[in-house]
């Protein structure tokens, strides 16, 4: 029996050392990873090299031309969260699975409420991880990031990222794969 594979969409907004992290991590989990960013001392082949795209220029306008699906993830970690916003109201509208945004509490009741202002749907603002990832306690470039992609896979799994919970196993809607 021959097994189908489609690899999951992660788009990185951003290319510094949390994006890396989240590229090094989610690389593991074989997702098909594009990096977009306006750096171009980060954005090279050596530090993300087997994204599928590193794309470089005007991040509003890269992503307002990007194919998005329902499966694809979207993490903003752009340098100084210049581009988040404006990003983050260029894809708000998407069918994206998860769209996650650093940042702290002050960015994101200002972020909220520049997309209620905006006339943005409830159900498409609660779509938002913003501040990004579950809660691991985590401060570290490499710590945030594994709570970010953390977070994607929960999401992805439609689970609240808690605590595992013994169950019985439903072997047929379960994949697994070697473990040793």
């Amino acid at each position: 029996m021959e097994c189908t594979h489609t690899r999951e969409k992660l788009i990185i907004v951003g290319s510094g050392n949390v994006a890396l992290n989240i590229y090094k991590i989610a690389s593991l989990l074989d997702y098909d990873i594009s990096v977009i960013d306006n750096k171009a001392e980060t954005l090279t082949r050596e530090r993300f090299p087997e994204a599928s795209e590193l794309l470089l220029g005007d991040i509003v306008e890269l992503l307002g031309v990007y194919e998005i699906s329902d499966t694809t993830s979207i993490v903003l970690v752009t340098h100084n969260h210049q581009f988040d916003e404006p990003a983050l109201q260029t894809i708000i509208k998407s069918p994206a699975r998860y769209i996650g945004v650093m940042g702290n509490k002050r960015k994101v009741n200002t972020y909220f409420n520049t997309l209620q202002l905006m006339g943005i749907a409830d159900e498409l603002i609660e779509k938002v991880h913003l501040p990004i990832g579950l809660d691991l306690g985590g401060q570290l470039a490499a710590e945030i990031a594994l709570a970010a992609v953390a977070e994607i896979q929960a999401v992805k799994y439609g689970r609240s990222g808690g605590s595992i919970i013994i169950k019985q196993a439903n072997s047929e809607k379960e994949k697994h794969d070697e473990l040793f």
